[in-house]
């Protein structure tokens, strides 16, 4: 009993110097910095999100632990932790980073449409741990922002020229021009699509894997095609034969490891290098 009477005025005093340590410790703050895109391309994104944690207090902290979830479009995602050991020295600050992956299948079913869009939406939450001389303290973070999905290339047909031309068919040209809006290389990978001409099938165009398209330049590819008259209406030799007809391609460019739609339907002026069919 004595002893433990004895003991009474340390543990007062460490209660009391407890509190006095609480109350001249100030809380740290954790406030948002910047949302940086280190890599898009039509397959997903990588970008990183980063927090500023300031420390007002002379001792220094470090991190213990996060909490933290990240939603894109309101599909949740598994994000990247901020690396380990972080210290946050005293009267100073630090940056927290929070690496993201993006795959694009992983929010649509069908990425035209995504792609179509101006913006894409996330929002970040969570707990930050920090060691303290009074305890872990969890400081809230929250933070919802968008940035900008790849953008579709634009893809428009050139007059396409009658190579050659016969009674039985024709072999033509079709130039395809396809931009590129994004700052980021266009890798073609190849085109696969079927054609109409004067609103009848006449065949299918594909073309192999091609150079690039730089950011924000275009190029023009040509598309070999061959048209059996015994397997098309008339309309189609009319058209032919008229230098004027409605082009349509409906298909797909393989960029890397995506796959884009290509759908085209115009009215174009045909160039010839070879003497059009009688009429019948």
């Amino acid at each position: 009993m004595r002893k433990l009477l004895g003991l009474l005025p340390l543990l007062c005093g460490c209660s009391l110097l407890g509190k006095v340590a609480s109350a001249a410790f100030e809380r740290p703050k954790l406030e948002f910095k910047d949302a940086k895109l280190d890599h898009v391309d039509f397959t997903g994104a990588d970008f990183t999100l980063t927090y500023l944690v300031t420390n007002p207090n002379s001792v220094g902290l470090n991190l213990a632990q996060t909490d933290y979830a990240l939603q894109v479009e309101n599909h949740a995602l598994l994000s990247g932790k901020p690396q380990g050991g972080l210290q946050i020295p005293g009267g100073g600050s630090a940056d927290v980073a929070f690496p993201a992956h993006v795959a694009w299948k992983d929010l649509a079913p069908a990425v035209e449409a995504l792609f179509a869009q101006e913006s894409v939406r996330y929002k970040a939450s969570g707990t930050l741990g920090v060691n303290t001389p009074i305890g872990l303290i969890a400081l809230p973070l929250e933070h919802e922002g968008t940035f900008a999905p790849p953008r579709l290339p634009d893809f428009e047909i050139q007059s396409p020229k009658i190579l050659s031309i016969g009674l039985l068919g024709a072999r033509l040209s079709l130039p395809l021009k396809i931009g590129n809006k994004n700052s980021f290389p266009l890798p073609l990978g190849g085109i696969l699509g079927s054609v109409e001409i004067a609103g009848e099938k006449v065949g299918r165009v594909a073309l192999p894997a091609q150079a690039m398209v730089e950011a924000g330049k275009e190029t023009i590819l040509s598309l070999p095609l061959d048209i059996s008259f015994l397997s098309t209406g008339a309309a189609v030799a009319s058209a032919l034969r008229s230098r004027v007809a409605e082009v349509k391609i409906d298909g797909t460019l393989t960029s890397g490891t995506s796959t884009l739609p290509l759908h085209l339907a115009q009215t174009v002026n045909l160039t010839s290098s070879a003497a059009p069919p009688a009429a019948p």
